[in-house]
């Protein structure tokens, strides 16, 4: 029964990395990038948050815009437990660390904003005092999506990096998703 349900958890994650890259191709992911946001909610009577507001840039609206969609269905399609969201500012490269523990699957998901065209992430693993490189997600465009499961607890660096910018860009927000 143990092993029925670790192929079945396998299996999901297969089922998910094929799923997202499909909707890379023809889903709001990928055109989201470059058109106008229209999703908008209301945090409260006074404000309302507005998913396409980036006037001068800064805003972090679009990259929250553009990880609803893919936190949605992590946490109600594929029912697993996200364990790190962040968002940050990214010129070239940005590292976050995690220790990750033997007995889960792990999925990580980078998403670029409007700016970025192609994002990327490198998985390493601490092993005396150095980091190793473990593997490397998969990305055509804004949207990278990479599995680890670890043999052993251990300290983890996860490196976003931009392959490439929007023209005329040379920086952008970025989200990563931790979850299993």
């Amino acid at each position: 029964m143990p092993i029925l349900t670790l192929t079945l958890s396998f299996m999901r994650l297969i089922l998910f990395t094929a799923m997202l890259t499909f909707s890379l191709l023809y889903s709001e992911l990928s055109v989201g990038q470059t058109e106008p946001r229209t999703a908008s909610e209301s945090a409260s009577s006074t404000k309302k948050f507005n998913f396409a507001d980036n006037d001068n840039g800064t805003s972090m609206m679009p990259i929250m815009g553009d990880a609803l969609p893919v936190i949605k269905y992590i946490e109600d399609t594929l029912n697993v437990e996200i364990v790190r969201l962040e968002y940050d500012l990214i010129f070239e490269k940005k590292v976050t660390y995690r220790t990750l523990s033997k007995g889960w699957k792990y999925g990580i998901v980078a998403i670029g904003d409007y700016r970025i065209k192609k994002i990327n992430v490198h998985i390493y693993k601490k092993v005396n005092d150095e980091w190793d490189f473990i593997r490397s997600g998969n990305s055509q465009n804004n949207l990278a999506t990479v599995n680890e499961e670890p043999l052993e607890n251990g300290d983890y660096l996860f490196q976003i990096a931009v392959d490439e910018f929007a023209e005329g860009y040379k920086a952008g927000h970025y989200a990563i998703i931790i979850y299993h």
